[in-house]
């Protein structure tokens, strides 16, 4: 008894001599605050993009901006950068600002040099998160991933010590397993905006922000704008900063003119999404009653430019095509789980801004092949997506089209002459009968040969013109200076070769030649 109070008797002096040293004069100084945010990125320059620039890094460029702001005590930027040019060597940096830096040169400091690394191996990515995470602990975590992207299959591509492979999104997902909680990830990368990504990282963060098509080629990331307000405003919430980010990015596309897309997805509300596609795909197979040319119809309506991958479409647009379809919008089961998908889109996406204009974007592509060649099927079905089903719609959708091809063939050459087709020329099948175009059907032109082929599962006869268009500035919109043509199957020069086209026919030497759309009387006052 006796020995256990004095040891009591002496943690109370010890205590009762730290709470009197502590309200004298020579008490030690206040604490720091809490750091706030750590800024985590992860940029891969193990690539074509060190070296893209006339010859420098965008991804270093990407540094510089944030250089223009630097870290505080309640903000910190640590980044992972690896360099094509330097063998692949990569290092960590703590970012300090630095303005009107040189090009490929990084002022702030090095923290660590790791010598060569593999930015596609999820265990490296792993390691700098632990690391950032171990030296600049703070409340909120943000994770910007700078890059390739490839949608649903991935990002992070090294083609010096990797062998050009992506980082999968399994794999990403893997990399996260043990890092905290995520307020924001950023993906600073073509194509991640899908609905399988989301899906794939909805416990790993709160909000994704990503684009829906190819990112410009350049660096808009626009660090040096929404930095600035998390430092000036450091209590800001996730949702707040993702949406500066969004906001940024879209406005550093716009200001270099270029075409570009961003989105807000909130996260939380992932799995209610894959449950209302899972019902939706389940739905389509047991409901379509053989109407698969409707769904066809539907997907070849939805908006694709050169800016998109054609096997990813944007959920929110193929939805309200396909209840807009002949047969497909009476059946009840379709239109009711098609509503709920919409429903659950709108929900889903927070934020999305484009300046692509005439191309809907939901804020969402989901992968939808039209060709077989297009499904990976092997490796879609890594993906946590998997639970939702999606891939045997997909894979009874593309039997149902394979049975179809050979039924009804339209096949022909398109030139222009003085002109070089773009990779953005299309074959048109135009069931408008008036000045306007609506589209039956499309399909892309060889820019090389000219040649399109359209196959088609008809089941009853059709009447369109047989038109191509190519779309220089990828906007979907016919303008002055771009090419437009049609068969002239009379060669009368007249705008009135309309064409039935039946199941079974097969037309081919289709020869179509493009003109200035201006100079057609057609389009004269568009």
């Amino acid at each position: 008894m006796r020995s256990r109070s004095v040891l009591f008797g002496v943690i109370l002096f010890i205590v009762g001599g730290v709470l009197v040293s502590g309200c004298g004069k020579n008490s030690p100084s206040e604490p720091k605050a809490e750091r706030l945010w750590t800024i985590i990125g992860y940029f891969d320059g193990n690539n074509d993009l060190d070296v893209s620039q006339a010859g420098t890094s965008f991804i270093i460029g990407d540094v510089h901006d944030m250089e223009k702001v630097g870290s505080t005590d309640q903000v910190s930027v640590v980044v992972m950068v690896s360099s094509l040019k330097t063998g692949g060597n990569a290092t960590y940096y703590e970012i300090e600002k630095h303005e009107d830096e040189l090009p490929d040169k990084i002022s702030s400091p090095a923290k660590k040099d790791l010598g060569t690394k593999d930015m596609s191996d999820p265990q490296t990515l792993k390691d700098f998160i632990k690391w950032a995470v171990d030296n600049y602990p703070a409340k909120h975590y943000m994770l910007i991933i700078d890059d390739h992207g490839g949608g649903w299959r991935g990002t992070c591509v090294d083609t010096q010590n990797g062998a050009g492979d992506f980082m999968s999104m399994p794999e990403l997902r893997q990399a996260l397993s043990d890092a905290p909680h995520l307020d924001v990830i950023v993906f600073h990368a073509c194509l991640m905006s899908m609905v399988e990504v989301a899906y794939e990282l909805k416990d790993a963060a709160d909000y994704m922000v990503a684009s829906e098509f190819t990112m410009p080629v350049r660096g808009v990331l626009g660090a040096d704008v929404w930095l600035n307000q998390l430092v000036s405003d450091p209590k800001m919430d996730g949702y707040s900063i993702a949406e500066k980010i969004a906001q940024a990015v879209y406005d550093k596309g716009v200001g270099a003119q270029r075409s570009v897309h961003m989105a807000v997805i909130d996260l939380s509300k992932a799995s209610t999404l894959g449950s209302r596609v899972s019902n939706l795909g389940n739905t389509l197979v047991t409901e379509t009653r053989g109407y698969w040319n409707e769904v066809l119809h539907a997907w070849s309506q939805t908006h694709v430019t050169n800016l998109d991958d054609p096997s990813f479409v944007d959920l929110r647009e193929f939805v309200k095509k396909l209840i807009q379809e002949e047969h497909l919008k009476d059946i009840n089961l379709i239109k009711d789980a098609a509503q709920q998908v919409i429903d659950a889109v709108n929900s889903t996406v927070k934020f999305t801004k484009t300046n692509a204009a005439g191309v809907p974007r939901g804020g969402l592509t989901i992968h939808f092949p039209s060709k077989k060649a297009d499904f990976d099927s092997s490796n879609y079905v890594k993906l946590a997506f998997k639970e939702t089903n999606w891939h045997n719609f997909l894979s009874l959708f593309l039997r149902s089209i394979q049975q179809a091809v050979g039924n009804t063939v339209i096949s022909g050459t398109v030139t222009w002459p003085g002109h070089q087709l773009s990779q953005n020329a299309v074959a048109i099948l135009d069931d408008s009968q008036t000045d306007q175009i609506h589209v039956y059907a499309y399909t892309p032109v060889d820019p090389n040969t000219g040649q399109f082929t359209f196959h088609l599962n008809l089941q009853n006869q059709i009447q369109v013109y047989v038109e191509a268009f190519d779309d220089l500035n990828g906007d979907g919109q016919i303008q002055n200076g771009e090419g437009y043509g049609w068969w002239d199957k009379n060669g009368n020069g007249q705008w009135d070769d309309l064409i039935t086209i039946k199941p079974g026919d097969q037309l081919t030497g289709i020869q179509i030649q493009l003109q200035e759309a201006g100079k057609i009387r057609r389009f004269a006052n568009r």
